[in-house]
């Protein structure tokens, strides 16, 4: 993991961060704040880079991933104020919060280097991080019981996609991985 990834994913991480916030909502059982899914991928040269969707209980988003130019990473954020990616980071933050009480409790959340998993994390309003790993084909069922909250991540990379898109539609832009097939529809609704 480089060093750009590794400040942005520790900001995510720390809930000090959201101290200065006068009114921070904590979610669910485990009182939630910061939720969010750590993949990772091969880039051409054969090397592990990870890639991080992150939103916060506030309904602003961040989406990083390490990549090989100068500075090494790349990114989106928004939600702060309304629109899409703001409803999409909310979704996922409910969602998360839910499944938070599904999570192990961890002292430190360890990089994801499996291809073939994803983390999902949450992160409670006194520092307690919890978290799974578990293989992304497992994750996209819509019977597991934490397929809302993956699926909501997937929906908020379409929606930053789609702002970005509106934003400089004759740029071509780097565009996060496709979200899945079960991205346009509701999680919590099975078809």
């Amino acid at each position: 993991m480089n060093k750009a990834y590794e400040t942005m994913r520790n900001f995510w991480l720390d809930v000090k961060n959201l101290q200065h916030k006068e009114e921070v909502p904590l979610l669910g059982e485990r009182k939630i704040c910061v939720c969010g899914v750590e993949i990772a991928a091969r880039d051409t040269k054969g090397g592990i880079k990870n890639f991080l969707i992150a939103a916060s209980s506030l309904g602003n988003a961040s989406i990083y991933f390490e990549n090989n130019s100068a500075s090494g990473i790349g990114g989106f954020t928004g939600g702060a104020s309304s629109g899409s990616v703001r409803e999409k980071a909310l979704r996922m933050m409910q969602a998360g919060a839910a499944a938070a009480v599904r999570l192990e409790p961890k002292a430190v959340l360890t990089p994801q280097q499996d291809e073939n998993k994803v983390t999902l994390f949450a992160v409670s309003g006194d520092g307690q991080i919890y978290a799974s790993e578990l293989p992304e084909t497992d994750v996209r069922n819509p019977e597991n019981a934490l397929y809302a909250f993956f699926a909501y991540s997937q929906q908020l990379i379409s929606a930053f996609r789609a702002e970005n898109e509106a934003v400089s539609p004759s740029k071509e832009t780097a565009k996060p991985a496709a979200p899945s097939a079960a991205a346009d529809t509701e999680p919590d609704k099975k078809q």
